[in-house]
């Protein structure tokens, strides 16, 4: 049986109470609180430097966009931000807020239609059941349901909305992000113009990137695919305002420079997808010129440059005859002379042919070669009978084919 002395009572009573509360007012605990916050953003600030400017509010927001354009929803409209909106743009808050909005962890909002597209999409993402085109559908719904009649008005009301940064919060959450696959889908041609109405343009042109990678062991079949198509959204949404009416291609030269620019040389799916998107803005150049005001010139030569390695002398010729500033048809006329006596058997290349034979046979007649013009007149003729020829014969196949009366007999 162990009995308690006197002597160790006494000792007990000796040593302070360490494991009770500390007896501090209210007062007193609202000023730890504050120390303790104060000191965490502090560390935080020293982690993360971070320098309030005083340049006006949307220097800075464009400066911390192009570092973290995920984090920065919205900018603020004052031109000199007050201590407390200065300090709702410190890391730390920003933080938060980003980790408070992702769709994850978005709660329902009562106050939201059940039938708005964005409790829709919040309830799916909840619910584990948005895919990449479903994603797409939600844009699309978001675009149809936005006013105004301005492309700026547009741009304006689709940033407001802010759909495109809610995609792209849900595509990194939900690990999509990594392997870029969900590109393969239409989503890609839907979310790009959210991404450049919101100031987000920098993440699909990191995409870009991320899909070319220099070491070629690593490319998987469907990057050829979602590399084109992202850089294809990317040409039309250069050149085409948030109302529809189409731009001056400037924009689409600028991005196909840029992709040039920042794909790696080596890599076979960046050079494929690049061949693929030249040709597709050559045509536009060309065939479709009429619906667009002139380009720059020093951005065009920039362009047919980049093509030159392609050996296209089809597409050469035709684009020598728009150039905005010194057209010339010698290359044109060479070409026609050179494959006069080919029968163009491609619908689509006879097409580019026919452009050609036209475009060229305007200026030559603008500079008064009246010999030459006559002769693409007649070129043009031979290629409409050979056309005329080729359509007859496929219907006579077709009739032969789904007939038991013998040819000769058919009339």
């Amino acid at each position: 049986m162990v009995v308690r002395t006197s002597s160790l009572n006494s000792l007990k009573n000796f040593f302070p109470k360490i494991h009770q509360p500390l007896p501090l007012t209210k007062r007193e605990s609202q000023q730890l609180l504050e120390s303790i916050t104060t000191s965490f953003r502090k560390n935080l600030d020293k982690e993360h430097p971070w320098e309030p400017s005083s340049d006006d509010s949307t220097t800075h927001g464009s400066s911390l966009r192009s570092r973290n354009p995920l984090l920065l929803a919205q900018t603020s409209s004052s031109s000199s931000p007050s201590p407390e909106a200065a300090k709702r743009q410190a890391p730390t808050d920003r933080h938060l807020r980003a980790i408070l909005s992702n769709p994850l962890f978005a709660h329902q909002d009562a106050k939201k239609a059940p039938s708005s597209p964005f409790h829709v999409f919040d309830l799916a993402v909840s619910r584990g059941l948005m895919t990449p085109e479903r994603a797409a559908g939600f844009l699309t719904k978001v675009r149809s349901e936005i006013p105004g009649k301005s492309a700026d008005e547009i741009r304006q009301s689709m940033a407001r909305s802010g759909a495109g940064l809610k995609v792209l919060q849900w595509l990194r959450a939900s690990g999509l992000e990594n392997d870029l696959q969900f590109l393969n889908s239409r989503l890609a041609s839907s979310l790009v113009p959210f991404m450049y109405a919101e100031g987000l343009e920098e993440v699909a042109w990191s995409w870009v990137v991320r899909l070319a990678p220099r070491d070629e062991g690593r490319v998987l079949d469907w990057h050829l695919y979602a590399l084109t198509s992202l850089l294809q959204a990317i040409r039309k949404q250069s050149s085409t305002s948030f109302s529809g009416s189409k731009l001056s291609l400037d924009g689409s030269y600028e991005a196909m420079i840029r992709a040039n620019e920042v794909l790696p040389k080596q890599s076979n799916i960046a050079r494929r997808s690049l061949e693929e998107v030249w040709f597709s803005l050559s045509w536009i150049s060309t065939v479709l010129a009429s619906e667009r005001p002139k380009p720059s010139a020093p951005l065009f030569e920039s362009f047919v440059d980049i093509g030159r390695p392609l050996e296209a002398p089809l597409d050469m010729a035709h684009l020598e005859l728009h150039h905005p500033l010194s057209p010339s048809h010698s290359a044109a006329v060479q070409f026609m002379h050179a494959n006069a006596e080919r029968e163009q058997q491609n619908p689509t290349l006879r097409r580019r042919v026919v452009c050609l034979a036209l475009d060229a046979a305007n200026r030559l007649k603008q500079v008064g070669d009246t010999d030459e013009a006559s002769w693409v007149e007649r070129f043009l003729a031979r290629i409409g009978a050979d056309a005329n020829l080729g359509i007859l014969m496929d219907q006579i196949r077709q009739a032969s084919i789904s007939s038991d009366t013998p040819i000769y007999r058919m009339r």
